[in-house]
């Protein structure tokens, strides 16, 4: 009873710091009051207090090694303006920034305020420096993953997408004494970008590959048309702008 008493208190203060913490937010930017139904019908957002800045724990080749990773999982490490955009078209201006390595949003009332990170679903969208970003289930090589994508053309037969995200990388071992001491320096995992374009055409995910054979070699596209494509238009598979074009005129024909 006792341990019932706790969980539901618990429950309850959860719930009222996110109807608080989105209430004051939404009081600063003049938009209306958050209620329950905006929170919870669909399970729209849940929000988590941010414990740790820095992990503990690293995932390597499906073990957990102890330490810290080099380098930053943040899309930017700097929080910048954006909004919460739910299904029932209210919006919340919010401070937010995206960790890639895990996927989740991170927002802020204000610069003093506490960090608290976001869940989305597909109910949930968020904006940030003019870009929306929502959450997909995707395939990519038979691998059913959940990832958040930044829409950068959506059309009705096909849709381009980009991959924001990093992935731990441990470098290899060149066994180099350190100077001063004599022992062996241990190299340290490091956060490497691993971000990638994705296509969505006749309901299947295609990762956009960093050259324009191997963009062939998928037949994402009819060779020839691409091709022809190619020699008419200064297609660079590496910048957005490029790709958007390709994809909108793929998507005309």
């Amino acid at each position: 009873m006792i341990k019932k008493n706790k969980m539901k208190k618990f429950v309850i203060t959860l719930f009222t710091f996110i109807i608080s913490f989105l209430n004051s937010n939404a009081q600063d930017s003049g938009i209306g009051a958050v209620t329950t139904g905006d929170l919870f019908s669909g399970g729209n957002v849940i929000l988590r207090g941010l414990m740790e800045r820095d992990y503990e724990l690293v995932l390597l080749n499906g073990e957990m090694i102890h330490g810290k990773a080099e380098g930053s999982p943040y899309l930017n490490d700097e929080f910048t303006k954006g909004k919460i955009i739910f299904d029932n078209g209210k919006e919340y201006d919010v401070l937010t920034r995206l960790n890639v390595g895990t996927q989740k949003f991170e927002i802020k009332k204000n610069l003093n305020s506490p960090t608290s990170i976001i869940y989305i679903n597909e109910s949930i969208s968020i904006q940030m420096n003019n870009n929306m970003y929502d959450l997909h289930s995707i395939n990519l090589e038979n691998e059913q993953i959940l990832a958040i994508l930044e829409n950068c053309v959506e059309l009705e037969n096909i849709s381009l997408y980009y991959f924001p995200r990093k992935v731990i990388k441990m470098p290899v071992e060149t066994g180099a004494a350190a100077p001063t001491t004599g022992f062996t320096k241990t190299p340290m995992p490091k956060w490497t970008e691993a971000n990638e374009f994705l296509i969505l055409k006749d309901n299947n995910w295609y990762s956009v590959p960093n050259s324009f054979k191997k963009l062939l070699s998928k037949n994402i596209f009819d060779p020839k048309l691409l091709k022809k494509y190619k020699k008419s238009n200064k297609l660079n598979i590496k910048k957005k702008e490029s790709l958007i074009k390709m994809v909108t005129y793929f998507n005309s024909i």
